[in-house]
Parts: C-alpha cells; structure tokens; sequence
C-alpha cells in the first residue's frame, strides 16, 4: 500500500526476518459456547454468571472484573499490542485456532518500528513453537498460565478463575474475532468518504477537499510507482506487495435537519462502504453522525466538528480533536476558579440551540464545582432581536459570558447595545468577528477561550508540512482546517502502513491512538495524544485576550487548562 516505502528500506537495511510457526490443530470438542457472553467477558470481565470474573496478576494482585478484562491488554481486534514494555500477543481466532502460520509481516510494527526495552525484543524474536489451542489449552492458558506448548506466561497475564462455561463463551468469540477484512476495502483499492454538513462554510470545505485531493493523488502516484516492478527488490518489496491499496475519496454531502442525516449516510454506504471517513467539516452536533459510525463500526478520524458526540465516547468510532464548545466552557469556568477573579454578578447568555445550550450547561456545572456558591444568572435567546434584549435587560451585569451560534451576528449586536460590563467572554470562533468590530474599550474587555496552540509554538513537522502544500501548489487558505485535515490523512496513512494487509477499522483505529502522539503533530494543538480508547486527542484550552495589532489577533494569558 502506499506510503510503505521506508517500511521496505528498513528490513532491506536490517536484513532480519523471523518466522513464528503454529501447528496446526483445530478447536477440541467442548461445550457449546455464547460468542455474545463470550463478548461480555472479553470486554467487562463478566462471568456466564453474571459475576465479575476474579484472579491474580503479578503471582499475588488479586483482580475482577473489568480491571483486567482481556480487551485492555490484547485490544478490541484481538491483535495485541505492548502493555508496559511487554509484549501482548494477538489472540484472534484465525491465530489460536486455525491452521496457519504467523506471518512476519503480521508483526512486523512490533519488530521494527517501536521503541521497546530489550525484554520486549526478547520476547517478539522468540520463534517458539507450539501447537495450536483447543478449549482446553485455552482452559489452561487462562487459569494456569501456560501456553499449548508448556511455557509459563509472563506474570502479568492474569490467572483466572474462569468456568467451563466461561472458556467455551470466550473461544467461541475469540474464533470470528477479526476474522473477515472489513468492507470497502478490495483488491486494487481502498476506499473513504468524507463528511461535510449542510451548513458548512463554502471556502472552509474547498480548502479541506482541496487538501484531500492532492493528498490523494501523490499517495496514489507513489502506490504505482511501488507495485510497477514489485520483485525489483524481492528480499523486501515482494513481501509487501499484497498491501497495496489505491486510495478512493467519495465525498458525502449531507443536505437538511440532521434528523434526516442518518437516512442520507446509510444510502451513500449502501452505495459504496468505505474503510473510513476521514476529516470532514460539521458545523453543529455530531451526534447523529455519531451513531451512524458507531452502528457500522466506522472510523470516523478528526473530523472538523464544533459538537463532538456527547461524553468520553470510550471506544466509539468517532475520533475528535477535543471536545468542541463545551471544553471551551469547562476550561472557563476552571480560569474563574484558578484566578478567583472578582466575578460580580455573572450573567450567561446563549442560543436556543445546541451550540448555546451545551457549553452553557457545562460552564454552570463546572462553575458550581470550581466556585461553589457562585451564582450565575442564564438566559437563553433565539434570535438577534433576542440577545439584544438580553443584553439591554442585563445591562448591569459585572461578567458577561456569551454563547452565541452565529458569532458574526453576536458581535453585532454586542457593538450595537455595547455593554459595560468589566469582563465579556466569548468562543474561540468569535475571533477575528470581534477584531474586527469592536472600539478599543470593548477590546480590552474581552476574553476568548482558545482551545489551540498559542503563537510562536514550535512544531517542526508544521514547516515540513507546509512545504510539502507548497510544492504541490496547493493554496493554504485556511491553516488551521487544511493543517488538520492533513493530520487526519498521515494518521491514517500511517494506521495502514503498520498493518500491512490486516484490513480491520479496529486494528487500524487501535494504531491510530498508538500513532497519535509520535511526532505526526501539525501544530495546531499544543499537544495531541490519544490512549486506549480515548476519542479527544486534545485535552484543553488557553484563556486569550483579543489583540488586533498582532499578526493572529490574540495573546495568550492563561496556562494550558485541562478539565
């Protein structure tokens, strides 16, 4: 596949290869087993029961349930990864059970590209044979701690106190775990769709699909010039030749209420599945969007959304850059807190519609915690004519904090009643609005929240990443949505890079969150960084105070706030 080309001058430069063979037995005859409680104990550590399974870690810890439930260490494909420098092996059906071989290539990430300490070495290059489980080698495995050939596993693989029951359960879901390659994915191609809402900004999305084509096409360019003479090398490039792909975007244009988004997605699935939806550009909530990804297991990776699906979203399918407006409110509020600044009577003003009521639900909630006793006055508004009233309702107010879903039009209306209030706070989004609009003692005024990296930061890849925009000519419009578009495409470039011909979303999402944090940041964010499961690279925000008179329109004035 494309983008693999230091991965074949690595092993040509390391001239190593391992072979891990498996002899082939298939699956002893045991009980029947539930492949949907098998799911429930391989995810929550629940019993057949209903119980918290318990056991033993490191000769003595004593654990239950969910504490060490198999998916924290061997992942959600089953493919395993590395759990404090140890090495997790994969342990999907096709591995344990199958007559098959493990191929190099399966682990090739583990072997050449990760940093590890020398027992994980140790451990990876070990060509130890064994023969294939059954439900009782699998039964052993888990309660004693020895693999089908007799080797005692590492200490800190739990010893369970598992029932027949339970092993039956469990190999029967381990048996189809990542079995079948996922779909939009055939021999020649592989194909993603991006997502772009109704109500998004004409030249915001042409610079993002802008970005996506010319990404698109030189990928493309260097998978053919890879797979024109594929035996050229045959020691390296042969071996990879199978996870070529040609990259395909179909651009899904959502048009309506986003009642009516769901129907639209599944028809444009239905159409073409793809392997994921990669950026995108939502203005508004996620979350019908959300659900969709969720129901399908669709990676939908960084997408340019204002309202990230609601909650941690812990191994959802939908990747965000943070959490949108309402870390914006949190990371307020938490200011208030740190700062104990002389609040006065506080008044909060928002829209009727989400992009007011969920960041003004969360600053209360969050206010109330940081600053018990404070009280905050809200009144919600449903048009211009609305927070006009507001304002001159409230015009006595000490703290104005303004959550507006047309920001021009916020502004507006606030250089129109021009309240006198000490401190008016806005959303990050009202910036260059509110330079360009408010007199100079408004300015002063006013606080923004700034979920980004402040000026000045230095992230090397961000240069390396601009030169490559100019030397395709491409126009860089919009810096921010076209930097993280981009991130979004490397990661999942990068994502399928390491896993070869392993075409699973989850293995691949599961390379993302290991991806994330290495040095793939394109600047945007001070730092972005994604752990098992966790869907928001970016954890928290600057408080900033307009400054037209600067190049970008701001000055940072607080720590990075993590809520």
């Amino acid at each position: 596949m494309p983008g693999q080309s230091s991965i074949y001058k690595l092993l040509r430069r390391t001239g190593l290869a391992l072979v891990l063979a498996v002899t082939p037995v298939l699956a002893g005859a045991g009980q029947a087993g539930d492949a949907e409680l098998g799911r429930r104990l391989y995810w929550e550590g629940i019993g057949a029961d209903g119980k918290p399974v318990t056991g033993v870690t490191q000769g003595d810890v004593e654990i239950s349930g969910a504490q060490f439930s198999c998916v924290n260490c061997h992942r959600p494909s089953g493919f395993g990864t590395s759990e404090g420098g140890n090495y997790v092996p994969p342990i999907m059906g096709n591995i344990l059970f199958d007559k098959k071989q493990l191929d190099r290539n399966r682990i090739f990430k583990d072997l050449y590209q990760e940093v590890q300490p020398p027992n994980f070495w140790a451990r990876v290059r070990q060509p130890r044979m064994r023969p294939a489980y059954d439900e009782v080698l699998l039964a052993r495995a888990l309660r004693d701690g020895v693999d089908a050939g007799g080797h005692e596993f590492d200490p800190i693989m739990p010893r369970y106190e598992l029932s027949s029951a339970d092993v039956a359960n469990l190999a029967a879901f381990l048996k189809d775990l990542s079995g079948d390659l996922d779909p939009g994915v055939d021999d020649k191609n592989i194909h993603f769709a991006t997502i772009i809402g109704p109500d998004a900004d004409p030249a915001e999305a042409k610079a993002m699909l802008d970005t996506m084509k010319v990404f698109f096409t030189y990928m493309n360019i260097d998978t053919e010039g890879d797979t024109t003479k594929p035996t050229f090398s045959p020691n390296y490039r042969s071996n990879f030749v199978d996870a070529y792909r040609l990259w395909n975007l179909h651009v899904w244009q959502l048009e309506g209420a986003p009642e009516t988004w769901r129907a639209q997605l599944e028809a444009k699935y239905a159409e073409q599945p793809v392997f994921a939806s990669l950026s995108g550009l939502v203005k508004g909530p996620w979350d019908e969007i959300g659900k969709f990804c969720d129901d399908k297991r669709l990676p939908c990776v960084l997408p340019n959304a204002e309202l990230p699906t609601p909650g941690e979203g812990r191994y959802g399918y939908s990747v965000f850059f943070n959490r949108g407006i309402a870390l914006e409110a949190e990371a307020l509020a938490i200011h208030f807190g740190d700062e104990a600044l002389p609040l006065g009577r506080v008044v909060q003003i928002h829209d009727a519609g989400p992009q007011g009521t969920r960041p003004a639900a969360a600053f209360q909630e969050t206010l109330n915690m940081v600053l018990e006793g404070t009280e905050v006055e809200t009144v919600e508004y449903a048009d211009a004519a609305g927070l006009k009233a507001a304002l001159e309702r409230h015009a006595d107010a000490d703290t104005l904090v303004i959550w507006p879903e047309d920001a021009a039009e916020a502004v507006k209306v606030l250089v129109d009643v021009d309240p006198k209030a000490a401190l008016i706070t806005l959303p990050s989004v009202s910036k260059d609005f509110a330079n360009a609009a408010f007199p100079s003692d408004m300015i002063a005024r006013t606080k923004l929240i700034w979920p980004y990296d402040k000026p000045g930061s230095y992230h090397p890849r961000k240069y390396r990443i601009r030169g490559w925009m100019h030397t395709r000519r491409l126009d860089v419009t919009h810096p921010r949505i076209q930097l993280q578009t981009y991130y979004a495409l490397t990661l999942m470039e990068f994502g399928l890079m390491h896993a070869i011909s392993d075409f699973y979303r989850d293995y691949v999402l599961e390379i993302i969150e290991h991806e994330a944090e290495n040095e793939l940041n394109p600047g945007t964010h001070p730092e972005l960084g994604l752990g098992p499961g966790q869907r928001f690279a970016s954890k928290g925000a600057f408080i900033a105070e307009l400054a037209p008179e600067e190049r970008v329109g701001f000055r940072v004035v607080s720590d990075w706030i993590v809520p």
